[in-house]
């Protein structure tokens, strides 16, 4: 379910598995080799360029709001996920952006399914289109493959953004990544444990006496027979506990959460799931063709409040359509839809 543990065999609505689709994704795979093997190289030049950028403190802006040139975040080598900063991720110094008016920030969350084979330039460009019309300042990815992150990188819109994997680091099957408009003081990437699993913070200055926490992640995938509901729960709480102390927090991303098999998500009581807070009764399914709503956005907030969520992405991609078991189906961005999230500052 939105996981490429088995999307390989999965759809957005069915599955794709007839000759076309073989020959489709032959060619795709040789795309895909090609530019990981051009992303390689660019990362070799691009490696030495990110480190004029130098490193990102706790206590200090990284980058100005104007800079609108392509940003990405710097590790300090001790590790995957090891960033020079304050592992504890408590909140210290002066952040500067002492504004005095209130301002909405804008939220999206997007898993954007891996599957390469099924119409994957055009997908990108179709959630590339959807950034670009609701101009989001932050933007949660989940499974991204290097060639997706390629496909991204090239987008016009990307130059907007600071990301929180350089080129060189993607390199992983499949990944979750932040982007921010806004100055990052900060990128942070913990792995749960005995997980391959990770979830990925940035702290964001907001331009207001405040700022914001942001996390994204992919919990285990319920996958038959083996629906991991103790594994995934474990991930939540492990979660969480690691935001629980921080004010403002807004943790989004593919769940896998199925309350029918799940229980309710262990959250404290400081916590609202967004979704649940502002449309209540609403099925809010992002997963459709299951009818599930794996894709959440979870908010801790105390100097801000939510004020709109909608899903976006839901209409097919006109013109496009592939082959499965004798069938025609649609072809839409991803299997999921998107989310998008509006809070505001409270001063």
């Amino acid at each position: 379910m939105g996981n490429s543990e088995s999307s390989s065999s999965q759809s957005p609505y069915h599955g794709s598995n007839n000759e076309s689709d073989k020959s489709k994704k032959k060619e795709t795979e040789e795309q895909t080799s090609t530019a990981r093997s051009a992303l390689k190289v660019g990362a070799a030049i691009a490696g030495t360029a990110l480190l004029a950028y130098g490193a990102w403190s706790l206590s200090s802006s990284s980058d100005s709001s104007e800079n609108k040139s392509r940003k990405v975040g710097v590790m300090d080598g001790s590790g995957p996920g090891s960033f020079r900063t304050n592992p504890g991720f408590e909140l210290q110094g002066d952040f500067g952006y002492h504004d005095t008016a209130s301002r909405l920030i804008k939220v999206m969350s997007y898993n954007v399914w891996p599957r390469e084979d099924v119409e994957v330039i055009k997908r990108m460009e179709a959630i590339g289109q959807l950034i670009q019309k609701h101009s989001p300042d932050i933007i949660f990815f989940q499974e991204i493959t290097p060639y997706i992150y390629t496909i991204f990188y090239n987008s016009q819109w990307w130059e907007l953004y600071e990301c929180s994997v350089p080129p060189e680091k993607a390199t992983k099957k499949y990944f979750c990544m932040l982007l921010s408009k806004l100055p990052v003081t900060t990128f942070r990437n913990k792995s749960f444990e005995k997980s391959k699993k990770e979830i990925c913070l940035a702290k964001v200055d907001v331009g207001t006496n405040n700022h914001l926490v942001v996390a994204t992640t992919h919990l285990k995938s319920p996958n038959p027979p083996k629906m991991n509901c103790s594994k995934r729960k474990a991930q939540a709480e492990e979660a969480i506990s690691l935001l629980n102390k921080l004010p403002n927090v807004v943790f989004g991303g593919d769940m896998n959460w199925d309350e029918s098999i799940d229980g309710p998500f262990p959250l404290d009581e400081d916590w609202v799931d967004a979704w649940t807070e502002l449309r209540p009764g609403d099925d809010g399914w992002t997963y459709l063709r299951l009818h599930k709503r794996l894709d959440r956005f979870l908010c801790k907030l105390s100097d801000f409040k939510i004020i709109d969520i909608e899903t976006i992405g839901m209409e097919a991609i006109p013109g496009l359509s592939y082959h499965h078991n004798n069938m025609v189906d649609r072809v839409y961005p991803s299997d999921h839809c998107g989310l998008l999230l509006t809070i505001i500052s409270n001063l």
